[in-house]
């Protein structure tokens, strides 16, 4: 079951809808032929409870609607429509369906602000290291299986801490916020930027080489520097780094390869990139 709902959470909105309406409608024709002998109305719960969670924000009241109207049209076909019809049938199952979709629909509102919430650093509103490590993972898994190269950069500012002592924690905030905002538009949409705390963050790059990544992240650095020298921030960027042409062993792996170099820059000359290919002549 949980490998069907993964597949479901991959679908788009107008899937799910024409899912879930084909699945009513079926149900609604085991309701002519079995109604008699099977109580088929429970089962309209599941193709709802879809709707309502993987559907778009409407599509589950508009699937209770519109079973409640398939039933009571069946129904007042079998024994024809009256009041007893209206209220001993159609206003109960109305009542579910809607309270069941309204319930799931906002249930579903809370998870997702929550997973959200749980991923995204407060300040910056890009991902958090926990967010971070879970991009990361899951993008050893599709370049181990597609054989796709990566890359991956450790970012840190340099003199950070001088902003915050000379101009206050506001101003440095507002750094970090500025530095999260140039990662974003310089990196494409595909891109994972994230901040891992502090002043250091991190991007990943899925299927990119080594020439891209190097372009990418001279790019980048000249984007950030710019910001830099326009508000008259006294900080620099030291960055590390790595394409991986061939796996690392885990997660933990490839963050020490990328945080290595980063510190290779930050120990010597700052402001500066150091890079290296992963599994070029076994590095």
């Amino acid at each position: 079951m949980k490998t069907i709902f993964s597949v479901l959470d991959t679908q788009s909105a107008s899937f799910i809808w024409r899912l879930t309406l084909a699945s009513a409608v079926v149900l609604s024709f085991c309701q002519v032929f079995w109604g008699d002998t099977v109580y088929v109305e429970p089962f309209f719960l599941l193709p709802i409870i879809i709707a309502s969670w993987y559907g778009s924000r409407k599509s589950g009241l508009a699937l209770a609607m519109i079973s409640v109207i398939l039933l009571t049209g069946i129904k007042s076909f079998q024994v024809g429509f009256s009041l007893t019809t209206l209220l001993g049938y159609a206003i109960p199952f109305a009542v579910s369906f809607f309270v069941l979709a309204t319930l799931i629909r906002n249930f579903r509102s809370v998870h997702r602000f929550e997973s959200e919430a749980a991923d995204t650093d407060f300040l910056t509103g890009i991902s958090n290291s926990r967010g971070f490590y879970v991009e990361l993972a899951d993008e050893l898994v599709r370049a181990s299986r597609y054989k796709h190269v990566f890359s991956l950069a450790y970012i840190d500012i340099d003199h950070f801490k001088t902003v915050n002592d000379t101009l206050g924690h506001a101003e440095g905030d507002r750094l970090l916020v500025r530095v999260a905002a140039s990662l974003k538009e310089s990196l494409r949409a595909t891109d994972t930027v994230a901040r891992l705390g502090g002043d250091e963050f991190a991007c990943i790059l899925p299927e990119t080489e080594i020439t891209e990544a190097r372009q990418a992240i001279l790019k980048t650095r000249d984007r950030l520097g710019a910001l830099m020298k326009k508000n008259k921030w006294p900080v620099s960027f030291s960055i590390g780094f790595v394409t991986f042409e061939k796996m690392p062993a885990d997660i933990k792996e490839a963050v020490k390869v990328a945080d290595d170099l980063m510190y290779t820059v930050k120990n010597k000359q700052k402001n500066n990139i150091a890079y290296v290919v992963w599994g070029d002549e076994d590095s």
